[in-house]
């Protein structure tokens, strides 16, 4: 007898404004996994396939390697041929869908007029895109702790990446005026540090277990304030005579 699994996962959060980006970031996948094991390399990519339909699905706590394995056309102790653990596969693909996403939004912040505009709106849909995912993933405050380390290891490129835009947009800010020259590196880091810090701090002091469920707003407000002081400086006013 057919049994119906019920470890369907939540409704993806869609940030407003977002949703071109996000259906570029997370692509629909093909109906069926191709099932013949071919190069290592090959047989990873439908493994990270799969893992995306089921974790999109099921969520991460409840996704099992016995549900990609049987996916792909693996037993699970094949599939740790390939990948070490679940946590291994979940920072894979989520990474992978984070190049898709920064990319497209980094075309879109092309147009956007205005250096401080350009970097707020920047940080803005990446910290809604930071919250679409832990949603769809439905993670929890415990496993975001628990896959951290790995993540952040593997993120460097992808941050880097982050860094050097910003910078860009900085270049291009002193060049127009905008703002006063200076070392448009250093800022950018300062910039996406404070950014992630803010974002690492709301989900810390949070009394929810959920991240998706913590009000996002207040981390915003505060991108706003930093972002404008760290370009306007602080500017020194000698005491009147």
């Amino acid at each position: 007898m057919a049994t119906t699994d019920t470890r369907e996962g939540r409704t993806p959060y869609r940030p407003q404004g977002c949703g071109d980006l996000l259906a570029a970031s997370h692509p629909p996948s093909t109906a069926a996994i191709p099932r013949k094991v071919g190069l290592k390399d090959d047989k990873r990519e439908h493994i990270k396939a799969a893992a995306a339909e089921c974790l999109a699905r099921y969520g991460f706590e409840k996704t099992t390697m016995d549900d990609i394995a049987r996916r792909v056309g693996l037993n699970k102790t094949s599939l740790y041929y390939y990948f070490p653990s679940k946590e291994a596969i979940f920072t894979q693909v989520v990474i992978e869908e984070a190049r898709l996403f920064i990319g497209a939004l980094q075309t879109k912040i092309e147009s956007v007029t205005g250096c401080r505009r350009r970097i707020l709106t920047y940080l803005t849909e990446r910290l809604h895109y930071y919250r679409q995912v832990v949603n769809l993933h439905n993670l929890s405050i415990d496993t975001l702790n628990r896959v951290q380390p790995t993540f952040k290891a593997l993120y460097q490129s992808v941050l880097e990446r982050e860094i050097a835009f910003i910078e860009l947009i900085l270049e291009q800010g002193m060049q127009a005026g905008e703002i006063r020259d200076g070392q448009a590196g250093r800022l950018a880091h300062a910039i996406m540090t404070v950014a992630d810090a803010l974002k690492h701090a709301a989900c810390c002091q949070s009394d929810k277990p959920w991240p998706a469920e913590i009000d996002y707003s207040a981390i915003e407000s505060d991108l706003d304030l930093i972002v404008g002081l760290i370009l306007d400086g602080i500017t020194h006013r000698p005491a009147p005579p």
